[in-house]
């Protein structure tokens, strides 16, 4: 049996309340959700956290993925630097890694991505055991 991934996103304050977190633990896209939105999420907590202490106002929405799900993410993902003329980005539906110098400055686990359409409804679509993180 595959396992699961815990992605994290950071919403309220500065950032846009995207997801909800439905009382089964599933999650939902926002009613405001546009096709160009770009979901930023990030593995491992010290970066979630990170962001969310510097934002008033602002919460941890917390889910699990089906490793398969971080899989594709991760063997997809390129660099921000250079993203847009990069012929990997395949016409910009490739997941794109960011914040990589936060990562590398404090020593963070995991990773931090944007996710374009339509991988960002795949992980909304199989996202489980949400909760929120005040």
């Amino acid at each position: 049996m595959e396992g699961n991934v815990t992605y994290r996103r950071v919403q309220g304050g500065d950032s846009k309340e995207l997801i909800l977190v439905n009382d089964d633990g599933t999650l939902s896209l926002n009613s405001k959700w546009r096709a160009d939105h770009n979901l930023n999420v990030s593995t491992g907590k010290d970066h979630s956290t990170y962001f969310k202490n510097k934002r008033a106002d602002s919460y941890i929405v917390e889910f699990d993925v089906p490793q398969y799900l971080d899989d594709l993410i991760r063997e997809n993902a390129i660099s921000q630097k250079g993203y847009k003329t990069n012929p990997l980005n395949q016409g910009r539906t490739a997941p794109k890694i960011v914040d990589k110098g936060i990562f590398d400055k404090y020593g963070f686990e995991g990773v931090a991505y944007e996710l374009p359409d339509p991988i960002s409804r795949w992980l909304v679509e199989y996202g489980r055991n949400a909760k929120l993180i005040k």
